[in-house]
């Protein structure tokens, strides 16, 4: 019997990546604008990245550090946001919605268990696929 060997894209995403326990609590400190809370799940050299599809300027660079990546983080929820774990392209992420529409997709890296690097998709055209049937 062989072992299925995976690609080494595959075996990348999955080495590292955040499991369901630390998402699910990025999600509640998220909703409740807990930004001490986020800061506190955070490495830090974290490092954040945005994708907004040109929408957040300010987001075309990697925000690094982990006051300022706390403070991006904290930027993308409102009071109207909500948060539910998903998988994500295979690996465990974070959905954040508002109005019934899928409005970021998070995915992160752990390293010591803290979040080193956090990967966040608004690109509303990036997140069509998420959003199909809603009226968002």
């Amino acid at each position: 019997m062989t072992r299925r060997q995976y690609p080494a894209w595959v075996r990348r995403r999955r080495r590292g990546a955040a499991d369901g326990t630390i998402m699910e609590d990025l999600a509640i400190a998220l909703t409740a604008g807990d930004r001490a809370g986020i800061r506190a799940m955070l490495r830090f050299d974290a490092v954040l990245v945005i994708d907004s599809g040109g929408l957040m300027p300010e987001s075309s660079a990697p925000i690094e550090g982990r006051a300022a990546a706390s403070a991006g983080l904290v930027a993308l929820a409102t009071a109207e946001t909500s948060g539910t774990t998903a998988s994500i392209n295979g690996v465990e992420g974070l959905v954040l919605m508002r109005d019934g529409a899928v409005v970021a997709a998070i995915t992160a890296e752990i390293r010591s268990r803290l979040l080193s690097n956090v990967w966040v998709v608004c690109n509303p055209e990036k997140l069509k696929h998420w959003n199909r049937g809603s009226d968002g």
